[in-house]
């Protein structure tokens, strides 16, 4: 695939992607989209409190399913000639750092008070600004013989669209109610959030540093590790998915109950 290829210092490293990779990206995040909005439809009480097993179950979906899960994912696609491996603790923080945002935005969004536009717009920055540094941090956890070269208008735009993607999500987690509307919801948010994760790629060229590197202690890597972090975050989706079932079951038991009172 790289064939002429060498790795001296200075030289443009080439990539590919691997397709099938790519689409497990997008349908991983339309999975964690679907199963965070089933879970931030009621992420606050009737008396206004936020109601924390849905808000951590919410921001797990949406942050570390939706969108981490698919950056990693995506990643894991980016072939190049060059061996590649992830830093542990960079990677872990990137995860962290979306997750937080996710909540955060979630909060802001979900608010009973104030302009309903301006939280949803308010919580889309803060979510947004979450994303961009999520994608960038784990850029940063990229562990080779060569560094990124950034175009920074690029990374400019790959941030605006985090934002704008995040103020739709949002609005769409605090509107849609349905699981028709939740599942067509997915599927837009699934595309938007690749299409911030595939532009913010563009932003980067790959320049050999030297011909080898000396590999890190406390990384991830392997040719099979999208695959591994898809089954992984599909399984933890796929647990939260089952509980949100089995309580909106229960809920709507009790209500039946109470209304046959």
């Amino acid at each position: 695939m790289f064939n002429g290829f060498s790795a001296v210092p200075g030289a443009v490293v080439p990539y590919a992607y691997d397709w099938l990779l790519v689409g497990l990206s997008h349908l991983i995040s339309v999975a964690g989209a679907y199963v965070g909005l089933r879970w931030s439809r009621r992420v606050r009480n009737k008396n206004g409190a936020i109601d924390m097993d849905r808000l951590v179950c919410a921001s797990v979906a949406l942050g570390g399913g939706a969108v981490w899960s698919m950056h990693f994912i995506g990643m894991a696609a980016y072939r190049t000639p060059v061996r590649i491996e992830f830093d542990l603790f960079m990677t872990l923080a990137s995860l962290v750092v979306v997750m937080v945002f996710a909540a955060g935005g979630l909060v802001i969004a979900s608010r009973t008070k104030g302009n309903r536009m301006r939280n949803v717009a308010e919580g889309g920055v803060l979510t947004g600004l979450g994303v961009a540094v999520m994608h960038y941090t784990g850029m940063a956890a990229v562990h080779t013989n060569s560094n990124f070269d950034w175009d920074i208008s690029i990374m400019g735009v790959s941030a605006l669209i985090a934002v704008l993607v995040s103020m739709v999500a949002l609005w769409l987690a605090t509107t849609v109610k349905t699981r028709g509307q939740q599942f067509g919801a997915a599927l837009i948010m699934g595309v938007a959030v690749c299409g911030m994760h595939y532009t913010g790629m563009t932003a980067g060229t790959m320049i050999c540093t030297g011909q080898s590197y000396s590999p890190s202690l406390f990384a991830i890597e392997g040719s099979n590790i999208g695959y591994a972090v898809f089954a992984l975050a599909g399984t933890i989706l796929m647990i939260i998915l089952l509980i949100e079932a089995s309580r909106s079951a229960s809920s709507a038991r009790a209500t039946a109950s109470g209304t046959l009172r």
